[in-house]
């Protein structure tokens, strides 16, 4: 007589579960996709990345988005709990660097507490795996600057300029961009292009005000 055989759970809740790790998968796969290719083209591509110290581009950026992206773990859990309780009165908030960068390669961006969740725990497998510079610099090189506009790269070919020649301005208003893409340069858009002009500066501004409160590490790792 054979013994019964043990099939594997099937239920609705072992199923979304099974759905849930190959999407995880999946995207931890697309993000060292994307970090390696960083790492193999980045020295061609601008002399950000050729300096080991942080760069004031990476300051004005902590500055704005993370202040506290050097001594977390992917997720700032102070602020993350925050958000959860004002989560019904909020628009976004908490989301650290890493965290962007997952949704910045995954396109994922649905506005619910299971997408929040979903990206805090591949920020912090990802925090595992790779430095804080490789995770900062990959989401400089993929983050959306404006209306065709992705990537540090790409912004360069529209400023017209190489890395080298941008001035503490300039970094600043890249950091800003960050929040306040660039819309698409037409006529039609004069008038938009002007405010983006105001608001842009202001944040900017902000920026430098604001970038000795970024909080660092005592080592040079994670």
């Amino acid at each position: 007589m054979m013994a019964p055989v043990d099939y594997p759970n099937n239920t609705k809740y072992h199923r979304k579960l099974r759905g849930v790790l190959i999407d995880m998968n999946r995207d931890l796969f697309l993000i060292d996709k994307k970090i390696k290719a960083y790492a193999y083209h980045s020295w061609l591509l601008y002399d950000l990345f050729n300096d080991q110290n942080l760069d004031d581009l990476h300051i004005f950026i902590m500055a704005l988005e993370d202040r506290r992206f050097l001594k977390h773990c992917g997720v700032d859990f102070k602020a993350f709990i925050r958000e959860i309780l004002k989560f019904k009165n909020r628009r976004g908030g908490a989301s650290t660097i890493d965290m962007q960068l997952v949704r910045t390669i995954t396109n994922f961006k649905d506005r619910t507490i299971f997408r929040k969740l979903y990206e805090s725990i591949l920020a912090i497998i990802i925090n595992f795996k790779y430095t804080k510079r490789e995770i900062i610099d990959c989401y400089i090189s993929n983050a959306f600057f404006g209306s065709q506009i992705n990537g540090l790269n790409q912004l360069l070919k529209v400023l017209n300029c190489k890395y080298s020649e941008l001035s503490i301005e300039d970094k600043s208003n890249i950091a800003a961009m960050l929040q306040l893409p660039k819309p698409l340069s037409r006529e039609s858009n004069k008038q938009k292009l002007e405010l983006w002009n105001e608001k842009l500066s202001t944040r900017s501004l902000y920026a430098q005000a604001v970038r000795s409160k970024v909080k660092y590490c005592t080592t040079q790792d994670k």
